[in-house]
């Protein structure tokens, strides 16, 4: 029997929410990701092996494996935006869940270990960082093998991507209010480019305090109570 914290369920066997308008989120990072993955694929294409081989020097052999993990796999037979929404479709995901799972990625981007979102890698990044995201945000969620299934993937490799993907974050996984708020204004800009005016949802029920503001309030405190 499935835990309290988990719904044990096949990705297609309840109603599914298909009613509602997707999340506005899901469009702006649909649109961002596709710009992403175009720019990322022209700098692979750009880069000679020379370089490629220096890149890979500056990281492990264990992070180059888990990297690789994620390529290889077939390529989405459908849009990224179609494929976003299928996790708040059928996993009910909110959308916190996907600006949480951009800013994983954009972690990634940011470190030595070479994780660009690219079409060959895509289905599984992106099914593994909105795993991570929703168990991160939520508070309940669907087992591993149901977003398996609605990212089409088999459960047994999910449950190995996601330890690559934790692995690679170095399991650094808090995203506080401050940090969330940034991402969410980030993606607005970002989709401001193409000039949609988009305000995404905001709402983080898990209200973290950043260590940093969480230091200032203690020195406040301190200083209050010496006043």
């Amino acid at each position: 029997m499935a835990s309290g914290d988990e719904l044990s369920t096949d990705a297609f066997s309840f109603a599914s929410s298909a009613a509602l308008s997707p999340p506005v989120v899901i469009s702006v990072l649909a649109s961002i990701l596709e710009r992403h993955i175009a720019r990322n694929e022209r700098a692979l294409a750009a880069a000679s092996g020379d370089d490629a081989a220096d890149g890979e020097d500056s990281a492990s052999a264990a992070t180059r494996r888990r990297v690789r993990a994620f390529d290889g796999g077939t390529e989405l037979d459908m849009s990224l935006g179609a494929f976003l929404e299928r996790f708040s479709r059928y996993a009910q995901v909110s959308p916190a869940v996907y600006v949480v799972a951009y800013a994983y990625l954009d972690r990634l981007r940011r470190r030595g270990g070479g994780v660009r979102v690219v079409r060959a890698n895509a289905q599984r990044l992106l099914t593994a960082a909105i795993l991570v995201a929703s168990k991160f945000v939520e508070d309940r969620n669907y087992s591993n093998s149901h977003f398996a299934a609605v990212g089409g993937l088999a459960s047994a490799e999910l449950a190995a991507l996601e330890l690559d993907f934790l692995f690679l974050m170095e399991f650094r996984l808090n995203v506080c209010a401050t940090v969330f708020q940034s991402y969410c204004r980030h993606l607005e800009r970002e989709a401001s480019h193409g000039g949609g005016g988009y305000r995404v949802e905001r709402r983080l029920e898990k209200a973290l305090v950043c260590a940093g503001e969480a230091r200032a309030r203690q020195a406040q405190h301190r200083h209050a109570a010496a006043a």
